[in-house]
């Protein structure tokens, strides 16, 4: 070769000079390696801490999602709304016995009435007899004190009349007062049913099948997030690309410091040197070739794969939606819509059970007012016997007197026979009294059995607020381990997005070792080296490299471009290659 020995000692400077420039570059490539892999790897290690939790969670609400609860809470709520359905007829009957109560009370006013029309014209006959017997000498002042006693008599029974009617006022106010209530109960009924047991039947549907989704979903999630844990747990794996690349980039880092510090290659002509350096520049830069190539290929499909991760891992944003109540894009809230349904339920059970206590306490008071009554009347009739009996001395003493006492016996006769009526009247008051007795003791009793037999309104209130406390209670509890993995799943899935993101390695590292690469390549020049002359000056540096090779692919290289060296060829130790198979990287 034709070059004076000034020539090659400044093409060997120059050379020197370029090899510590690229030293330098690919330096910097190898720090951006080494960070923004840690980094990445990081962040990986995060998202499998996040998916491993997230697993936990939908498990354990899975478990925790008592099923049976809600199915047997949601059949209670339907037999409560059957209940509410029914008890229109329960109260239709109620209403028909009340009403017939009220009817009683209007035949007591009445023949309360007809007495009071007899007592009045009893009065009438002793104010005659007084009248009268003061006009008959033979009369004497005994007439005059009979009709006195006989209209001290009448006038206690019309007291007791008096009383008799002031207490069956207050019986009709409070019976025409049930009444009214229970016809109230009927409009609320007519305006309420079915549409609240419906709406309530459809509700606690509603809450069963959200649950039931729920566990479907978190299902489906469960089993997405342990194939996407499985994923980044290969992604983790796969980043040791970057802990390769950056040993392979020291490892030519070192060859080109070997070259710098070779006593060997520095003891050579000027013109020899020029070719060991042109060897060892293409040597280092097939090294760079295959390690430019590598990562290229590893980072695409390791960056490839995470970003299909998270766009995997955005269906556990779906937990999300469920969890703040969304449905396919609806906005829900059945456990609100649920207290609603339950709140109109239980306020006309209230009145209900207000109507059923209404109507016992009527019952108990219309029982008492009839026996009360009773004994007023019985006092009536006492009174009436009382004037029969003076009545009859009347007509008796007329008699002993002749002619002059025929007119006071014939006003005693009618004094007897208007008793006689008012006896007939005490006694249909004595019969409808009776009949309000048994029709008051008839609906008490029926208001007994009823509760005893299914409670009716009572029992609907009690299973609607023990079944909205249960549904409550575990809706709450499945709604915030609901929130919680939710949390969860959004974390992973912005963990991921963030890995993805620092896997654009390409132009940070990728396009500088391309450089360094073509760089090596071009100091090395495209000419055939002779190396017969210089073989022995280049086997230590090429020795002491094979040795700091750690990846098959290193030794590859590096025997397919030293066997020209001759019999000082480093023999490659046979090592484990690394695996590089499409399972690593998922």
């Amino acid at each position: 070769m034709g070059l004076s020995a000034e020539a090659t000692v400044s093409e060997t400077t120059a050379a020197s000079g370029e090899g510590a420039r690229i030293s330098q570059r690919l330096e910097s490539a190898r720090q951006v390696v080494e960070s923004r892999f840690l980094e990445a790897g990081d962040v990986l290690s995060r998202a499998v801490d996040g998916v491993s939790a997230l697993i936990a969670g939908l498990d354990s609400m899975s478990g925790n999602l008592d099923a049976a609860t809600v199915s047997s809470t949601t059949a209670d709520l339907a037999r409560a709304a059957e209940s509410l359905k029914s008890l229109p007829d329960s109260l239709g009957a109620r209403r028909e016995r009340v009403s017939e109560l009220v009817k009683f009370g209007d035949r007591l006013g009445a023949c309360i009435e007809e007495m009071r029309q007899h007592l009045a014209y009893l009065r009438v006959f002793a104010i005659n007899i007084k009248i009268t017997s003061g006009g008959i000498a033979a009369a004497g002042p005994e007439f005059a004190i009979f009709a006195q006693e006989i209209y001290d008599c009448i006038d206690m029974g019309r007291t007791q009349l008096d009383a008799f009617a002031g207490e069956l006022a207050g019986l009709d106010h409070t019976l025409r007062g049930a009444l009214t209530h229970e016809h109230e109960l009927a409009r609320d009924c007519v305006a309420l049913l079915p549409a609240v047991p419906d709406a309530l039947t459809a509700s606690a549907g509603a809450i069963a099948e959200h649950h039931t989704k729920i566990a479907q979903v978190a299902q489906s999630v469960a089993s997405l997030a342990r194939d996407v844990q499985k994923k980044v747990g290969s992604g983790l794996a796969a980043l040791q690309i970057g802990d390769i690349t950056r040993q392979r980039i020291e490892h030519v880092q070192a060859g080109l410091q070997y070259l710098d510090e070779s006593a060997e290659i520095a003891a050579l002509d000027a013109e020899p040197r020029v070719r060991a350096h042109a060897f060892v520049h293409r040597l280092l830069g097939a090294q760079l070739v295959a390690t430019a190539e590598d990562f290229h290929r590893d980072v695409t499909r390791i960056g490839q794969n995470v970003i299909g991760m998270a766009a995997d891992a955005t269906e556990l944003l779906r937990l999300r939606d469920l969890a703040s109540g969304q449905t396919d894009g609806k906005e829900t809230n059945f456990l609100r819509n649920l207290e609603g349904n339950v709140g109109q339920a239980l306020e006309l059970v209230g009145d209900m059970t207000a109507g059923e206590q209404a109507a016992e306490d009527v019952s108990r008071s219309a029982a008492v007012s009839a026996r009360d009554l009773s004994e007023r009347i019985a006092g009536i009739q006492n009174i009436r016997a009382d004037v029969q009996m003076m009545a009859l001395n009347t007509t008796l003493k007329c008699s002993r007197i002749g002619e002059t006492g025929k007119p006071l016996g014939v006003i005693a006769i009618e004094l007897r026979q208007h008793a006689i009526h008012l006896e007939k009247s005490a006694a249909h008051t004595t019969s409808a009294l009776e009949g309000l007795f048994n029709a008051a003791e008839a609906l008490g009793q029926r208001e007994a059995a009823q509760e005893g037999e299914d409670g009716k309104a009572a029992a609907a209130a009690n299973v609607l607020t023990d079944a909205v406390t249960r549904i409550g209670k575990a809706g709450d509890g499945v709604e915030t381990a609901l929130t919680a993995v939710a949390r969860q799943g959004a974390e992973v899935v912005d963990m991921l997005r963030r890995a993805s993101q620092r896997f654009d390695f390409h132009k940070q590292i990728g396009s500088v070792l391309d450089a360094a690469a073509n760089q090596l390549l071009d100091m090395a020049g495209d000419d055939a080296i002779e190396t017969g002359d210089i073989a022995g000056a280049l086997r230590p540096l090429t020795d002491k490299l094979a040795k700091q090779y750690t990846m098959a692919q290193e030794r590859e290289v590096h025997r397919a471009l030293t066997e020209g060296l001759g019999e000082g060829a480093v023999e490659v130790e046979a090592e484990a290659a690394v695996v590089e198979d499409d399972d690593l990287l998922f």
